[in-house]
C-alpha cells in the first residue's frame, strides 16, 4: 500500500483472488445472480494472449488476468489501473474490459439472455467502447457550476514566470527542464541526496512567461506526497535498470535496428533521477544498462548510503520498484507534491530554463531513434492511480 498506515488503521485487506474466491460461490448461494461482474481496481498484469506476467509486475497489483483465471463463476471483469483501453478479450471465459483513462472512453456490455425468470441462460455478450459525450449534462453543469467557476480561477492563477517555452514530448528520451523542476523542489523539501520521479504527462505544454496552477496540475498529475527513504547506492542502480526497461535494446552493437519505447510497460513507471549523473546503454541486455553511474564525480558505490527523495507510490515498491519497498522512510512531507512545486516556484518567481542533462541514452544513434519515435507519438497523459 502507498497510504499512510494512520490512514488505514484498524482495516484489514484479503489477497484479492482469495477474496473473490471466497465471495463469489457465497453471491451465487445467497442471491442467485444470472450473471456476475467483477469490478476490479487493478491492470492486467498478464499478458492476455501468452498469460506471462509482464516484467517488473509489482505482486498483487495488477490481478484482473488472474481473478478471471482462477476464480470460477465470474461472467465478466471491468477493470481499471493500468489506463490501457481493452474492448473486450477472454481469459478463461471471462469477458475481460477496460475503458481509457480520465473519461476518454465509456465502456458498454451488453449480455443477451435466454430462459424465464429464475432460469435465465447467458447466450452471447459483447463490449464496445463509446466516446464521451459531446455535451454536458445541464443539470450537472448548474449543480456544479460553483464550484467549477472556484476551480477555474483558482486554476488560472500565476505561480511563476518560464523563461522558455517547455514541451514534454521528448522529455522521456533526453533530460528535460519539466522533469528537473520537479527535482528541485523534490531535493529541497526533502533534504535528499538523489531525487527519482516520472514525467507523468508526456503531451504537457508550459509557455514562455506566465506559469499558472493550471500548467503545474498538467505537468503533475497525480495527488502523490513526497517521502524521503533511507537507501544506498545499490538502490539507485537497481531502480535505474528497472526504469530502463522502458526501452527495448538494440539489435545490434551499432544500433542499425532498434531500439524502440518498451509499449509493454507503462510510461508513467519511467523514473528519471537527479543528484547522480548516469548513461543508459541500450546496446547492453535488461539489468545492466545503467553505466557510469556517479555521485558527486566518483562512481557509486553500492554500499554507498543515500537519503533518496520518491513519491509514495515508488515507496510502496509499485512499478518494479521493489527495491524501495522496504526502506525506512525518514521523512514525510505535510503536502502533496504538486502543492510543493506551487509553493517552491511561487517563492522563486521563475523556472529553470534548461536541464543539466545529468543522464543520456547512449549509443547517439539509439537516442536519435528514440527521439523520432517519441516525436511522432500522438500519446496520451498516463499513469494508475500514481
Amino acid at each position: 500500500l502507498w497510504e499512510k498506515p494512520e490512514n488505514y488503521a484498524g482495516y484489514r485487506f484479503e489477497e484479492v483472488v482469495a477474496a473473490a474466491s471466497r465471495i463469489v460461490p457465497e453471491l451465487k448461494t445467497k442471491h442467485k445472480p444470472d450473471i456476475i461482474i467483477a469490478a476490479v481496481h487493478a491492470g492486467l498484469g498478464k499478458d492476455i494472449k501468452t498469460g506471462r506476467t509482464f516484467p517488473g509486475e509489482t505482486p498483487g497489483e495488477n490481478v484482473a488476468y488472474d481473478v478471471a483465471a482462477s476464480v470460477p463463476g465470474i461472467h465478466t471483469v471491468v477493470y481499471g489501473h493500468s489506463h490501457r483501453q481493452l474492448e473486450g478479450a477472454e481469459v478463461n471465459g471471462v469477458l475481460m474490459v477496460q475503458p481509457r483513462n480520465f473519461a476518454m472512453s465509456l465502456a458498454r456490455i451488453d449480455f443477451q439472455m435466454e430462459g424465464t425468470p429464475g432460469n435465465w441462460k447467458l447466450t452471447n455478450r459483447r463490449a464496445r467502447m463509446l466516446a464521451p459525450a459531446p455535451e454536458p449534462d445541464p443539470e450537472i453543469v448548474r449543480l456544479a457550476k460553483r464550484y467549477h467557476d472556484l476551480t477555474e480561477r483558482y486554476l488560472d492563477a500565476p505561480v511563476a514566470v518560464s523563461p522558455v517555452e517547455m514541451d514534454g514530448a521528448i522529455g522521456r528520451v533526453v533530460d528535460s527542464p519539466l522533469v528537473d523542476l520537479i527535482h528541485r523542489v523534490q531535493l529541497h523539501y526533502s533534504g535528499a541526496d538523489v531525487s527519482f520521479t516520472s514525467l507523468f504527462n508526456h503531451r504537457v505544454k508550459i509557455p514562455k512567461g506566465t506559469v499558472t496552477v493550471r500548467q503545474i496540475a498538467a505537468l503533475y498529475l497525480y495527488d502523490n506526497e513526497l517521502y524521503a527513504i533511507e537507501g544506498n547506492g545499490r538502490m539507485v542502480r537497481e531502480a535505474l535498470e528497472n526504469a530502463a526497461r522502458y526501452f527495448t535494446g538494440c539489435a545490434d552493437p551499432a544500433c542499425t535496428q532498434g531500439p524502440a519505447i518498451n509499449r509493454s510497460m507503462p510510461s508513467f513507471n519511467f523514473d528519471m533521477a537527479q543528484g547522480v549523473e548516469y548513461e543508459i546503454d541500450l546496446t547492453k541486455p535488461e539489468g545492466s544498462r545503467v553505466t557510469n553511474l556517479r555521485w558527486k564525480g566518483k562512481p557509486l558505490a553500492d554500499v554507498q548510503p543515500l537519503r533518496i527523495a520518491v513519491n509514495n507510490y515508488r515507496a510502496a515498491g509499485s512499478g518494479g520498484y521493489s527495491m524501495f519497498k522496504d526502506a525506512k522512510i525518514v521523512w514525510r512531507a505535510s503536502q502533496e507534491i504538486r502543492n510543493l512545486i506551487i509553493e517552491y516556484y511561487s517563492e522563486r518567481g521563475e523556472l529553470p530554463a534548461k536541464a543539466d542533462s545529468n543522464w543520456r541514452i547512449v549509443p547517439e544513434k539509439a537516442r536519435e531513434q528514440l527521439l523520432r519515435e517519441a516525436r511522432s507519438a500522438p500519446g496520451q497523459p498516463e499513469g494508475t492511480a500514481r
